[in-house]
């Protein structure tokens, strides 16, 4: 028995509850088996509004998820923005960043004291004349000391293992330096500095040559100086991310293209990402003919008016008259504004015409965009038609082209490591389709990628071809292999490959590697050559020196000190002849 008040358990004799103090009815029943717990009890005040308050505060947090949820929902338009404008995100892989350091090896390049060498030895030939000359090449290196502004280049001719002759060249202290001591024992010496004009005009041999050419001497080394400045300064002659800023704030083109688009949630589809199956969302998309007018029209307007634009060609154009005349060019007496105002005028017309073209023929672009759970574009597939803008004829009514377009984000290590692209023209049962197919992989030591490019016209006329690129590294052995083909109705046109060995290797800083083989292939293997060598790229490791020799100062020379080295030459190159021949 339980208390029908507090529900206390009772006993069998008890009249009155122990716990409350209230007296037990003559009809009390055993609670615990008979009826729920608490039944027939009348509710309690406070329990009553402790009910009322437990519901309304499940309603609130049923309410508020459901809020949540909504508010959490991206608009299906920013949303197929996002992942066309994320389709390669600054974080993203760069296997070539990480596994080289490429970045670094351009700014070494740049700004560090760096050296270089690289050497190329016919190794065989299926023409039996050049196969003759295996073991002849080249071998090209220089040094860059940028910080004593000196540099130095050395370039080899190989004859069958032998270096038959040196070109040195030096440049340091504004004088610039040449030998070839196979040929001369002169070190042929070129004074740049302070006075350069003098030396010139006073040359015997140089100084008349260069008044009858009525060449500006101290025009041109004045031209010369300014453009030297201007590179050692760092100066950009044309800053593109200066003017993309200024179009993208000035214009807003690209702000109202996106407004125009008009996206609608669609049906979801399933596709092939970083090697397994992905439910992604799908979104119609429509692409108005009117919005990619205006957007063409806007930003043909930027740039053919864009002042700093203008200024910066019209300052290369200056550039261009001025060296014209300086070399003793005729000049045509119109100044550089002149021309831009010509040449501008023509360009707009030219690109009104293109504009005019493109509005007869386009139509609205319907795609069907897909979008994983991350965000991350998946796929695309669309359709549009191309008018004939000579038609008089309605669209409906029109023997258009139709154009359709597929492409596959697989992924990978990155987004677009794996992807494939289709473009289909057809008219009157003509097909001519590009394709595009990206395939590698990458695990943070072996990297490997082909991209082959192809195209096919399918009809009255029938015609394919096609470019293939492969390449594959793996930082553990070094072993690396790059190739490159073309091909035309299944022959093949030319294949070029090298592969070998990277044996040392200290990412951004300095590089050997080992060229085994590069091998050219031509018209289905008529015609075969393979070249073996070697590449390097280092710190510079020594002090950067002049060619050694007797100076041969060339501005001051006289037409018997030329003949004097014309027959030096000569005789030099007669026994070098001689050489080979034994």
């Amino acid at each position: 028995m339980k208390c029908d008040i507090c529900g206390a358990e009772l006993g069998a004799e008890e009249k009155v509850c122990h716990a409350c103090g209230s007296p037990v009815g003559e009809n009390g029943q055993d609670q615990g088996s008979a009826l729920p717990e608490g039944a027939g009890e009348p509710p309690k005040p406070g329990k009553k509004k402790g009910i009322i308050i437990g519901v309304a505060a499940a309603a609130a947090v049923a309410l508020g998820a459901l809020a949540f949820s909504f508010m959490g929902r991206k608009d299906p338009k920013q949303v197929v923005i996002d992942a066309f404008e994320n389709i390669c995100p600054d974080d993203q892989v760069k296997p070539l960043e990480e596994l080289f350091g490429i970045s670094q090896f351009a700014e070494n390049a740049r700004t560090a004291d760096v050296e270089d060498s690289i050497s190329l030895i016919l190794e065989d030939c299926s023409e039996a004349e050049v196969k003759e000359w295996a073991g002849s090449g080249f071998r090209v290196s220089a040094q860059s000391d940028k910080t004593n502004k000196k540099n130095a280049a050395d370039i080899a001719v190989i004859y069958k293992d032998m270096e038959l002759a040196n070109l040195e060249i030096y440049y340091g202290d504004e004088t610039l330096m040449m030998a070839i001591p196979q040929l001369s024992s002169k070190v042929f010496t070129m004074d740049l500095g302070e006075g350069l004009e003098q030396r010139i005009e006073g040359s015997p041999l140089i100084g008349p040559a260069l008044k009858d050419s009525e060449i500006d001497i101290e025009g041109i080394l004045d031209y010369f100086q300014e453009q030297v400045e201007k590179a050692e300064s760092g100066e950009a002659a044309f800053d593109v991310d200066s003017l993309m800023t200024r179009f993208r704030e000035g214009t807003q083109a690209q702000e109202k293209f996106k407004e125009a688009l008009v996206v609608e949630k669609g049906e979801k589809g399933t596709f092939t990402m970083d090697g397994g199956e992905v439910s992604c969302n799908g979104y119609k998309v429509l692409v108005s003919k009117d919005s990619m007018m205006e957007f063409l029209r806007t930003s043909a307007d930027f740039f053919l008016n864009d002042q700093e634009l203008k200024e910066q060609f019209i300052m290369q154009l200056e550039q261009s008259v001025k060296l014209t005349e300086l070399m003793g060019g005729v000049s045509s007496g119109i100044s550089a504004d002149q021309i831009y105002a010509d040449n501008i005028e023509d360009m707009k017309d030219s690109v009104s015409e293109m504009i005019d073209f493109l509005d007869k023929s386009l139509t609205d672009v319907d795609m069907t965009v897909y979008v994983d759970k991350k965000g991350r574009l998946a796929a695309v597939d669309g359709s549009t038609k191309l008018l004939d803008p000579d038609s008089e004829a309605d669209e409906a009514e029109q023997d258009a082209i139709t154009a359709d377009f597929s492409f596959r984000l697989q992924g990978g290590a990155y987004l677009t490591q794996n992807m494939t692209a289709d473009i289909v023209l057809e008219n009157n049962g003509e097909h001519l389709k590009f394709s595009m197919v990206k395939n590698g992989t990458y695990d943070g030591k072996s990297l490997t990628g082909d991209l082959s490019l192809d195209m096919s016209l399918d009809g009255a006329e029938k015609m394919k071809g096609g470019i293939t690129c492969t390449g594959t590294y793996n930082s553990d052995g070094g072993d690396y292999h790059m190739g490159l083909g073309i091909t035309a109705d299944d022959s093949l046109l030319a294949d070029i490959s090298m592969s070998g060995v990277v044996d040392q290797l200290e990412k951004g800083t300095s590089i050997h590697a080992d060229i085994d083989e590069l091998k050219l292939t031509l018209m289905d293997a008529m015609a075969q050559v393979s070249f073996n060598g070697e590449y390097s790229y280092n710190p510079l490791s020594s002090e950067v020196t002049e060619p050694e020799g007797e100076s041969f100062d060339v501005f001051a020379a006289d037409e018997a000190d030329m003949e004097s080295i014309f027959m030096e030459v000569y005789l030099n190159v007669m026994q070098l002849m001689m050489q080979l021949e034994q």
